[in-house]
């Protein structure tokens, strides 16, 4: 499954890339190895967004650690082993707690989705042999569905998307090394 199959034609995107001197398969191993312990990046900025949610008493069963993949705030949609993982769905990201819990849609209902007030999010991660090694690449993918929501979404992702593009930097980093086995 590719983002286009997902988001084809997005309001904002990121992408990173590394090389990593290991075998798609151990690379694949370790990106669905690494923990939220590993990640004090993440683990910090993901505390200061959730700490709202967790005033609105929501989301308590959600802290515990677990793989980073497993904590993406949008489902999994593909996995094919030892090449992607995608992963897309529906959020309100600029509303303080979260805002309401979108519908889980396959990639076909997710592209077709244009119900006014929401943001249609897809992410990847992708492995590609490369020379003795693996590229490493993450791609992040937002379509609003109406004005209004791109509007606010432009004006929340001017503040979070640093942060953003720091987790997935931080989340390269370690898969990185955990396939060289230095973490």
């Amino acid at each position: 499954m590719e983002l286009d199959d997902v988001v084809p034609r997005p309001d904002h995107v990121t992408r990173q890339a590394r090389w990593i001197a290991a075998p798609p398969d151990d690379v694949w191993d370790a990106l669905h190895a690494v923990r939220l312990s590993r990640l004090p990046v993440t683990l910090t900025l993901s505390a200061a967004r959730f700490l709202p949610v967790l005033l609105a008493g929501r989301g308590l069963g959600q802290l515990h650690d677990r793989p980073f993949l497993d904590a993406l705030p949008v489902p999994l949609l593909a996995s094919d082993e030892p090449t992607s993982v995608v992963f897309g769905g529906l959020l309100q990201p600029w509303h303080w707690t979260g805002g309401e819990t979108g519908p889980q849609l396959d990639a076909a209902g997710l592209r077709a989705w244009y119900a006014p007030g929401w943001v249609k999010a897809a992410v990847d991660f992708r492995l590609a042999p490369s020379g003795s090694g693996t590229e490493l690449s993450s791609e992040t993918r937002v379509k609003a569905t109406d004005d209004a929501s791109r509007r606010l979404f432009a004006r929340y992702w001017r503040v979070v998307r640093p942060g953003s593009t720091a987790v997935r930097w931080e989340v390269l980093t370690a898969v990185e090394l955990t396939a060289a086995g230095r973490l």
